[in-house]
């Protein structure tokens, strides 16, 4: 049995599931960033969307940053399909800091 759970814990889906979840954190990680500096570009020259304006709709940056966003959401998403949950839910952003005992 215990040959089984080392097999298990150095499987290539660990692997596989681990990095994803790995960049995941990456990319969700940079996205508030990216995202960030849109906005503060976006308020220089328009209303600031936190007054109820959409000039961040125009910002590059912005975009940028939400595409980032959604490859890290689907990063994380593909990392449950080769990994236990347990491995992504601690390696995932947001999550870690809840799990750091893993």
């Amino acid at each position: 049995m215990g040959t089984e759970a080392s097999a298990m814990a150095m499987s290539a889906d660990n692997i596989r599931g681990f990095a994803l979840a790995l960049s995941s954190r990456f990319f969700i990680g940079s996205s508030f960033i990216v995202k960030k500096i849109g906005l503060k570009k976006a308020g220089m020259y328009g209303v600031r969307a936190g007054s109820g304006g959409f000039s961040h709709l125009y910002e590059p940056f912005w975009w940028l940053g939400m595409i980032t966003m959604i490859v890290g959401e689907i990063a994380k998403f593909s990392a449950y399909a080769f990994a236990p949950a347990i491995l992504v839910s601690c390696y995932s952003f947001g999550s870690f800091e809840y799990y750091s005992q893993c």
